[in-house]
Order: structure tokens, then C-alpha cells, then sequence
């Protein structure tokens, strides 16, 4: 299954995909369509790819497609423009190319089979010419926008608006010929796209936007209203053009994700530092990153140590400090010093990378209120035509009055134009998908965004999702009489040979604990299934389980007491002995993240029950029962019975389930909406979720929700003030009260202030 992305020029609204998706329904090799009205494009995924063809039959419709999806190429070696297209139309037509060489500044995209690229790379040597891979890059779909033109058509709609006006009241004796020029050459100036499209839908038996705008402005001719005409064309495109620079503000914001990652990276081969582009990078390459860079790739720190900034990636400010064996993310910000980083993916699968694909995917995925905002005006447009013809020629037919209700009509068509209504809510959603991003929150379609606000229960794996996920050394009890220096010198001895994360924590623990390590491990080894041995200066030491320790000593109370009260606490331990006894017992415990505490009781005040999942003991989960706000905990579960749990939950209202690990994926999928913790998160849980929470902190969770709850908010606002002064300046064009100047005001009004509102999405602050 292949997708392929088409930029539709001058489709914006759902009566002309309706029209587009119709007309590619005849290709049975489509499977599905997906209209993004907002962008002007259209999804198409389809067995085998023909994008040219899919391009003649919009092309049929009246419409101009571009193809933005492809495998680019730039073709280097030949400045002639006659070479290059003699090259094109001697290939054949399964092997097309999409963008022509209309810009030697522009990579070609070419389509077909890995054989027939082939051929064709060779076909492109053979003239003695080479060509370069291209970085495909998501870019603003944006028309560019005649505004010059627009603006002289609008100075001679005015102009024309000043003569007729200057007549009326006397004040000059202007010639009927220069006030009709006027306007025809704002009309034409402004209308020509217009006129084209509308005229073309209405041959075809379609009603868009353009054939109302069409319709009116030629109404308003034919009664001799040619100034009003000129000022309805006039605004009209120029309400469009604004409505293209909204949508693009609003998207920037999410586009600006692509900048994150850098074009070149400095990497190791052999035993020279090369510059090479970033698609090149190997996993398992040695990359230089130094200050001031971004990171290429998702990698880990192999020398050196600095601070980075993840703003870009997690929406937190703070910079975070990394050193050897800690994992930096594609797009990071290196702030000090040059380290080496041994990457861990391709520019292809990094972090950045299924970002970005993913909020392109959430684009597509359109809320319930969108859906039904298309559906509505795909029946609204037709009906609002009907009853405009109903009232110009019915009421004629008692009272005799043709240009009244004729002129009535005409407003009713211009106030009745949906624009307002059907960009409201894509801007809307676009701008509070644009600062949940921005906040570190990866929302994976509108849908979800919309959801989030029904939560009534929040289901929490633990590890590494309300706690950090890895254990770290609390306390140490030492036996015999010893210091805690000297015991834990003799067990940093040992662990740091050892790659055990209760180990890998008593090696952090030396840190802060100042501990040294003594001489010379000898003969150390694993003992299978209790720990780990090794000889220091003659004393033979065991870093050992406490299961191991009950097998091989006569314990003493106070071991068995230090041991109780760990297993009541929830925490584990090792313990380091030699052949006559227990010398130290260490402590560990998987410690709550920052601010869990906080952001879980600030999820309770929100009326939220908050449930715990975890597979860890019971005494663990009473121990964190008592520190956090929990309406319920279960402990000891397999994904399965995570599975189960969330089922019985969801007969009772809506859950959301939040981890980070693949036993929590099945769970995730069932939950009506999965939130996965982006930092230390699986691949399968992340792919699995709908929504992805890129700092790891619980309290996105509530920034959600609260977005959730306002984006809905604005979405019907906008919808009701669209339909609302649409309704009531429709009553009064319809009773006479209404010209053809407010008709205008009232539909590039409306669509301005619902575009306002909508843009607000980006500067709220849950």
C-alpha cells in the first residue's frame, strides 16, 4: 500500500472533494481518499501508484494538481532547458516525472518501479550527466498570493464605489462609462481564478464556493450594480488570501519541527572526522557533535559530557546535562562541550523524524466536530442556492418588484458563502495541535484531541511512568561493626565489574557517596542466579541476592529485621558478604519522578479517578499508595490482566491508559485513549499510542485535558458565530434590509473573526 500527497489548487471546501473524489473513483486501483481541505490537499493510498493520471482526471474537474510526494532527484551536469525536456519526453509513460524543469533550483520526483529507476539512473550517466538524492522534507503547502493585483483591484473597486456614490449625491456629474471601466477591471483583475472555477462547476451541474461568488458578481452586473459587483469580487479573493495566511501561521508552528534536524552530520570513518549528509549516518556510527550544533541522529554518548537543550522536542526550557552512556536525541542542541555520539538510528527512525510523520498523520485525522462541519457544508451550499432562486423569482410573481428580489437574492448568495464556516475548525485544531507540540505534547490527529476532554479515568503503568524507571541506592546498613565507607568501597569494587542495574546504581551511588575503589578485583565471576564474586587483597567477597544469602548463612536478627523492613518499604537490596557472614545490606528503590506527586493530585482535583498498574509486588504498590492520591491499586499483573483491568474500567465511562514499556501496549490499544511516556517509551507503545507525551512529565496529561476542553469550546464558537450572523444577515437581505456592502461585510467578517478565534489555540495556556 503506497501514499501519495496531491496539492489541489483552488479546492476549499467539501463540495469540490466531493466532486475530485467522485472523479477518481473510476481508478479502482485507489483504496481509500482523505481530503485536507485546509491544505488544499488530498491522500490518496492505492495499490499501485499512477499519481499522473489521478492528475489529468482532477485536471478534467477543472482543478490544477501538484504531486508532493515522490522519490527526488536532482540532475546534475546540463544547463540546457531543451536537452532536459527532449531528455523527459523521450521516457515512458510509467516512468514519469512529477514537477517538470520548471526550476533549476528544484529537485524532480520521479515515479515507477525500483527496476525502472534503475534504468533510468543509468540512462542519466550514459549522457554524461549524474544526479543527487534529495531530502524530502514536509513543506507549507501555500499558494502564493497575487496580492499586488488583488490590491489594484480593490483601489478600482473603490474608485468605481466613489463615482457612483458622487453621482447619487450630486456632487459631480460622472459619465456611466468610466464607473462601469472600473469596475470591470477590478472584477477582472480579482475574479479571473473565480470566474473560472465557478463557471466550469456550474456547466457541470456542481455548486462550490466559486459558483455562488460567480452567480452573485454576475447578478449584480446584469441590474447594472457594477460598482457593488467590483467590491464583492474585490474583497471576496481577498478574504481568501487572508484565510491562506491564517492557515499558515497556524502550521508553522508544527513545520518549524523540520528545521530540528541539521542537513550534514560529522562522522568517523576510518580515522578521519568526514562531513556527510545526514541521511548517510549508520547505526553504529561515531558522530562529532560540537557546541553550538544540533545532534544528527538518536544516539548515546560515547566521550565527553554537556548540557542540551530539548526544547525543540520535549516543550521544556530547562536544559538538561548528559554524559557518557546517556541517550541524546536527533535534534538536541549541544550547549558546551564536544562529545561523540554513537548513533542509535537513521535520520529515518529517529525520534524527530516519527514526529514529525506522526503530526503530519494527525493533520489528516480529523475530529468528529471537522467531520461533521464537511458533511454539513457539502448539503449547505446547494440549499442555500435553492432558496435564493425560490426568492428571486417566487415573491415576483404577487408583488411584481424582479430587481428588488432579484438584488435580495444576490445578497443572500454572497452572505450565504461558507468560507467562515468550513475554515474555522481546521484552524482551530491545527493551532492547538501546533501548541500541544510546543508543550511537548505529540497529539497523533484531531480525534484524539477532542476525546482527551471525556477522560473520567486515568489508568498509570509505574515503572518509568510515575516513577523514573530505575533504582537507585537509599540506604546502607552495615554489619559487623564496619564503616559504610569501607563496605561500600568493597561492593563499588565489585559492581562496577558488573553490568547489573542494582550494580550500574551503586556505581552512580559512588558519586555522591565518595566512595573508592579498592585494589584489584581477582578472579571475579558471575555465580548464576545469586550475584556476583570476586578476591580483594586476599578476602574473597559476594555481591549476593538475599535469597542467595538465606542459602548460604546462618542469618543473625538484625539481617532478618534490616530485610523485613526493606520488604515492608517495597524496595530491593543486595547484599555484600564474605565466607563468614553478612557485612553490608544496600538498598534500593525505584524513586517518583519530580513533581508526580503534584501532577497526580492536580489530575485527582480535576475529578479523575487514578488507578495504578503494575506487575510489582504489593508491597511496592501499598508503600506508593500512601504518597499518592490513588482511587484504586492493583499489583502483580501480566499485560493480559493490565488488558482486563482496563476493560472492566471502560464499562464504566472513559480511560485513558498511560505507559511506556511493551507490557503495556495491549493495554494501551484497548484504553479509548493511550498515552505513552516519549523519553524512555518502547517503539511498539509509542507507535501503539494515540497521544505521546514528550518530557515524560504526568502533568501534560492535565495540560491535555484543558487543551482538550478549550479547543472544543473554541470549535463551537466558531461554528455558532459562522451560522449565527450568517442566519441573521440572511433574514435581512431577505427582507429587504440587507445590500450587497453589508452581504460582503458580513462574509469576510465572519471569516476573519472565526479565523482570530481559532488562531487563539496557539497562545493558550492550560
Amino acid at each position: 500500500m503506497k501514499v501519495y500527497r496531491l496539492k489541489v489548487v483552488g479546492m476549499c471546501c467539501p463540495v469540490e472533494g466531493q466532486m475530485i473524489e467522485k472523479a477518481l473513483r473510476v481508478h479502482t486501483e485507489i483504496v481509500s481518499l482523505d481530503f485536507d481541505y485546509q491544505n488544499r490537499v488530498v491522500q490518496i493510498q492505492s495499490l499501485r501508484g499512477d499519481p499522473f493520471s489521478w492528475q489529468e482526471t482532477i485536471a478534467q474537474k477543472g482543478f490544477r494538481a501538484e504531486i508532493l510526494s515522490g522519490k527526488a532527484f536532482r540532475i546534475l551536469g546540463c544547463a540546457s532547458q531543451e536537452r532536459k525536456e527532449r531528455f523527459c519526453r523521450g521516457l515512458p509513460r510509467s516512468l514519469r516525472m512529477a514537477c517538470g524543469w520548471k526550476s533549476y533550483q528544484r529537485p524532480c520526483m520521479w515515479f515507477g518501479r525500483n527496476r525502472q529507476l534503475q534504468e533510468l539512473y543509468a540512462r542519466i550517466r550514459k549522457k554524461g550527466w549524474s544526479y543527487q538524492r534529495e531530502r524530502q522534507k514536509a513543506r507549507l503547502v501555500q499558494t502564493k498570493e497575487p496580492w499586488g493585483r488583488y490590491c489594484i483591484a480593490l483601489l478600482f473597486a473603490l474608485i468605481a464605489e466613489a463615482l457612483e456614490l458622487g453621482h447619487e449625491w450630486s456632487y459631480w456629474d460622472t459619465p456611466r462609462w468610466m464607473i462601469i471601466v472600473c469596475s470591470v477591471v477590478a472584477i477582472a483583475l480579482a475574479g479571473v481564478s473565480t470566474f473560472q472555477n465557478g463557471i466550469f462547476s456550474l456547466y457541470r451541474r456542481q455548486l462550490t464556493m466559486n459558483t455562488l461568488m460567480s452567480v452573485a458578481v454576475i447578478g449584480a452586473v446584469c441590474i447594472g450594480a457594477y460598482p457593488e459587483a467590483a467590491m464583492v469580487m474585490s474583497l471576496f479573493q481577498i478574504s481568501e488570501a487572508l484565510e491562506g495566511l491564517a492557515v499558515a501561521k497556524a502550521q508553522k508552528s508544527i513545520h518549524n519541527l523540520m528545521k530540528m534536524t541539521p542537513e550534514q552530520a560529522i562522522v568517523l570513518r576510518g580515522q578521519e572526522w568526514t562531513q556527510v549528509a545526514v541521511e548517510r549516518v549508520r547505526r553504529g556510527d561515531i558522530l562529532r557533535v560540537s557546541p553550538g550544533e544540533r545532534v544528527p541522529v538518536d544516539g548515546v554518548i560515547q566521550q565527553g559530557n554537556s548540557t542540551f537543550d530539548q526544547s525543540s522536542i520535549t516543550g521544556r526550557s530547562i536544559p538538561v546535562e548528559k554524559s557518557v552512556h546517556d541517550e541524546v536525541w536527533g535534534g538536541a542542541l549541544n550547549q558546551m562541550g564536544t562529545v561523540q555520539v554513537r548513533a542509535t538510528a537513521t535520520v529515518q527512525d529517529s525520534l524527530t523524524a516519527r514526529m514529525i510523520a506522526a503530526v503530519e498523520q494527525a493533520q489528516q485525522n480529523k475530529s468528529p466536530i471537522q467531520r461533521f462541519v464537511d458533511r454539513f457544508a457539502a448539503v449547505y451550499t446547494p440549499i442555500v442556492f435553492v432558496v435564493a432562486m425560490l426568492v428571486a423569482f417566487l415573491p415576483p410573481l404577487w408583488d411584481g418588484l424582479w430587481f428588488d428580489w432579484f438584488y435580495r437574492a444576490l445578497c443572500l448568495l454572497v452572505i450565504a458563502c461558507p468560507c467562515a464556516l468550513v475554515i474555522s475548525t481546521p484552524v482551530t485544531v491545527v493551532s492547538a495541535l501546533a501548541n500541544a507540540s510546543r508543550h511537548g505534547i505529540l497529539i497523533k490527529g484531531g480525534a484524539y484531541l477532542e476525546q482527551a476532554r471525556h477522560i473520567q479515568t486515568i489508568a498509570f503503568d509505574k515503572t518509568g511512568t510515575v516513577t523514573k524507571g530505575r533504582p537507585v541506592l537509599v540506604h546502607v546498613y552495615p554489619m559487623q561493626g564496619l564503616s559504610k565507607e569501607k563496605v561500600g568501597s568493597w561492593a563499588l569494587s565489585l559492581a562496577r565489574l558488573n553490568t547489573h542495574p542494582l550494580s550500574q546504581a551503586i556505581v552512580k551511588a559512588s558519586r555522591l557517596w565518595h566512595w573508592k575503589t579498592r585494589d584489584y578485583v581477582e578472579n571475579f565471576q558471575a555465580i548464576p542466579g545469586q550475584g556476583v564474586q570476586g578476591r580483594i587483597r586476599q578476602n574473597q567477597l559476594f555481591l549476593l541476592s538475599p535469597r542467595a544469602v538465606q542459602m548460604r548463612y546462618r542469618v543473625t536478627p538484625r539481617y532478618e529485621a534490616v530485610i523485613a523492613q526493606i520488604q515492608q518499604e517495597g524496595g530491593s537490596c543486595v547484599v555484600l558478604a564474605d565466607f563468614l557472614g553478612v557485612l553490608a545490606v544496600f538498598t534500593f528503590q525505584d524513586l517518583l519522578k519530580e513533581h508526580a506527586q503534584e501532577d497526580l493530585r492536580r489530575l485527582h482535583q480535576d475529578n479523575l479517578r487514578l488507578v495504578m498498574l503494575t506487575g510489582d509486588s504489593k508491597a511496592t504498590i501499598q508503600s506508593l499508595a500512601k504518597e499518592l492520591p490513588l482511587n484504586a491499586a492493583y499489583a502483580r499483573l501480566l499485560p493480559e490482566e493490565k488488558l482486563e483491568k482496563i476493560r472492566l474500567r471502560q464499562e464504566k465511562g472513559f480511560v485513558a491508559m498511560v505507559g511506556d514499556g511493551m507490557n503495556d501496549a495491549p493495554a494501551l490499544a484497548q484504553s479509548h485513549l493511550g498515552i505513552a511516556m516519549g523519553v524512555r517509551g518502547m517503539d511498539c507503545t509509542i507507535e501503539t499510542a494515540n497521544v505521546v507525551i514528550m518530557d515524560d512529565r504526568l502533568g501534560s496529561i492535565s495540560t491535555l485535558i484543558h487543551l482538550s476542553r478549550q479547543t472544543y469550546a473554541v470549535l463551537w464558537q466558531n461554528i455558532v458565530i459562522a451560522l449565527g450572523v450568517k442566519f441573521i444577515f440572511a433574514a435581512l437581505a431577505i427582507v429587504g434590509f440587507a445590500t450587497m456592502w453589508m452581504a460582503v461585510f458580513a462574509d469576510v467578517g465572519v471569516s476573519l473573526i472565526v479565523i482570530v478565534n481559532g488562531l487563539r489555540m496557539l497562545r493558550y495556556r492550560a
